[in-house]
């Protein structure tokens, strides 16, 4: 906030891809995403969450094979923030916490960064084949999903809207991939998408 207590205007994303993430996935996830909003979508390189050698290691839901999600959004929140910019991290492991048994992503409302997976999202997950644009579009959506959370967003009731809650992928493949003009209405510019 400005000391005025006016909203800072938003002026892009951030795409940090957490390792190891599958090649060439962030770039195309960047791109959809930048069509999709009004908004520059960069990448961000290197494991801004490592100490600069190996990967720092993921804290684990106790009991289970899973990234604590929780713990990795703190992680996030803790890097510095650049003013005017959301930032996205975005992990192929699939990640839950002690009462909840899987996220596809995490955020906190009015926070500035926010988590997605992916793990659930490819259609091997299910037991389908391999499909890249399937997986492309679900991770967009659930971005959107997750960016319209840190700007405030609740769950919306319009079954057509990108913030009505899914809990599972068919909910996702079902639900509109852009904001209902009400959640739209809310948003800031650039966000809700292109004119």
């Amino acid at each position: 906030m400005h000391a005025d207590d006016t909203p800072e205007p938003l002026r892009g994303i951030d795409l940090l891809p957490l390792p190891p993430f599958p090649a060439g996935l962030a770039a195309e996830l960047a791109g959809r995403l930048s069509r999709q909003v009004g908004l520059p979508v960069r990448v961000l390189g290197g494991d801004l969450l490592g100490d600069g050698g190996a990967p720092a290691p993921v804290a684990r839901v106790p009991g289970r094979e899973q990234a604590d999600a929780d713990a990795l959004l703190a992680r996030l929140e803790a890097l510095p923030r650049v003013p005017g910019r959301l930032l996205l991290g975005a992990t192929a492991e699939d990640i839950g916490n002690p009462v909840f048994t899987f996220f596809f992503g995490r955020a906190r409302q009015h926070g500035h960064a926010a988590l997605v997976s992916l793990a659930r999202l490819a259609p091997e997950a299910q037991g389908l084949p391999p499909d890249r644009e399937a997986l492309l579009r679900r991770a967009a959506c659930e971005s959107l999903h997750e960016l319209g959370h840190l700007c405030g967003l609740p769950h919306c009731a319009d079954t057509a809207c990108v913030m009505r809650f899914a809990p599972d992928v068919e909910h996702i493949d079902v639900r509109g991939a852009g904001f209902c003009a009400a959640c739209a209405a809310r948003l800031p510019a650039g966000l809700a998408g292109r004119g």
